[in-house]
């Protein structure tokens, strides 16, 4: 079965953007300066991150005009590679990007949530439990996570056309309420540019590998710049809308993530926001008073919630394609009769993500997901390399090649090197995961069964 290509160059456009800005625009900065102590230092790697996810968005569109169906990095890294790849970014969207990324989204989403309730409440519903050696928590704050995702999933039981329905006024109402933040913060914020009066601050302290280090949360961030080649096979006219919609989104998410951040930056001092996981309403805060609070949390949950639909929309889409090509459970190939959705893999993804809901230690979660991600990201810009070499050529060129896969090539393993050395055990983990690969990858192609007999009659 196959999907139908109802989607708009809009659509394209508000799911990247929708998927970008989430909760990370809230805690990075106060994460970074935490590594690096200079507000010079921490726009400049806002910036690189921004030319960084465009290189990357200049050299994903290669690949997805040559294979414009649904599967993103799965069905390039099939094709480039060999099958056994392709399963492994699938394997690893699974247990660890895609469905770490909508705990982390459905955590903060239930967490501003809670700002509406009374602090008794958060209290009246809770209990824990070590299992394993994992923390478990399961209370008010992970009843409204499983919500949010069991409700969008609902949503996209019936079609993408109702998914986008909800995609789409979440992201105009987010990109609106992001400019009215911006506008006004700008106009009347209580602002002191003295912040900034010394681009030396601190540098002594800073070393290449604080910068390597920076740029993790900001690489977290802009997770979803890329999600429009997840669901490619339901786009009008791909070989136009999918270069045009991602270079348009992460350009405009660029340009957004800089003035925010330079406004949280002008807003308090330094010191104030070191580590500072809340540091978007902290920042507010001093920006606009108090009386604005209740209303920017609103602002901040929509955000959030945009971002989520947007990852359950695409990450459904990769299971259905490795069921697809006979390399997952069969069942998740299914579309509905009716509205045409991969609903059992988007029920199957949301069953998998609240596992990760209900274990409160996620300290390492932003290290595991930026991990699979860079790991992945790599072997598919490398991919353009091979398909140009076998002479796979496409109406698409990509600008500056072969300088711009080359530069996100090198970034990101730069990035990825840092986290290998900063957090082996996150990196040991991650390891793990992709040893697990292999049985299972063997198990549903039947290679091993077969392998195994040869040897044996010989």
């Amino acid at each position: 079965m196959e999907f139908k290509r109802t989607l708009s160059l809009f659509d394209s456009v508000s799911l990247i953007f929708g998927t970008v800005i989430g909760s990370g625009i809230f805690f990075t900065s106060g994460f970074i300066l935490s590594k690096v102590e200079n507000p010079y230092l921490v726009l400049f790697l806002w910036i690189l991150g921004g030319l960084v996810a465009i290189a990357g968005a200049l050299t994903y569109s290669y690949p997805a005009i040559l294979f414009p169906k649904a599967g993103g990095d799965y069905i390039y890294l099939k094709e480039a590679y060999n099958p056994f790849v392709g399963f492994l970014s699938g394997w690893i969207s699974l247990l660890i990007t895609f469905s770490a990324t909508i705990s982390a989204l459905s955590l903060a989403f239930s967490k501003y949530l809670m700002y509406f309730f009374p602090e008794n409440f958060l209290e009246s519903i809770s209990f824990q439990l070590n299992f394993i050696g994992l923390n478990i928590q399961f209370g008010s704050t992970q009843v409204f996570a499983l919500l949010s995702v069991y409700t969008l999933s609902a949503i996209g039981y019936f079609g993408i056309q109702a998914s986008f329905r909800i995609q789409n006024l979440l992201t105009v109402v987010k990109f609106g309420g992001l400019i009215l933040f911006i506008f006004f913060g700008f106009i009347i914020g209580n602002k002191n540019y003295s912040f900034f009066s010394d681009p030396f601050l601190n540098t002594e302290k800073i070393y290449f590998g604080n910068l390597l280090f920076g740029l993790i949360p900001i690489t977290f961030s802009y997770f979803g710049w890329n999600m429009v080649t997840y669901i490619a096979g339901e786009i009008k006219d791909p070989k136009k809308n999918i270069p045009r919609a991602i270079v348009i989104a992460c350009s405009l998410i660029s340009l957004f993530y800089i003035l925010i951040n330079f406004l949280f930056l002008v807003s308090l001092p330094v010191h104030e926001m070191k580590s500072n996981e809340g540091i978007g309403i902290v920042s507010s805060k001093y920006l606009f008073g108090d009386k604005i609070l209740p209303l920017l949390s609103f602002l901040f949950l929509w955000i959030i919630l945009s971002s989520l639909s947007g990852i359950i929309i695409g990450g459904s889409r990769i299971y259905f394609a490795l069921a697809n090509d006979g390399l997952f459970f069969q069942s998740l190939a299914k579309l509905h009769p009716k509205y045409n959705s991969p609903y059992i893999a988007i029920f199957f993804q949301a069953l998998y993500a609240s596992i990760f809901i209900i274990i409160k230690d996620l300290e390492s979660l932003v290290y595991f997901v930026t991990a699979g991600i860079l790991f992945l990201s790599i072997l598919t810009a490398a991919s353009t390399f091979l398909f140009i070499k076998r002479k796979l050529y496409s109406e698409y060129k990509i600008p500056f090649y072969p300088f711009t896969p080359l530069f996100f090539i090198a970034i990101n393993s730069a990035i990825l090197g840092a986290i290998v050395y900063e957090k082996p055990v996150e990196a040991l983990w991650g390891l793990g995961v992709f040893l697990l690969s292999i049985p299972v990858y063997f198990l549903y192609t039947n290679s091993f069964i077969k392998t195994l007999k040869r040897f044996l009659h010989h």
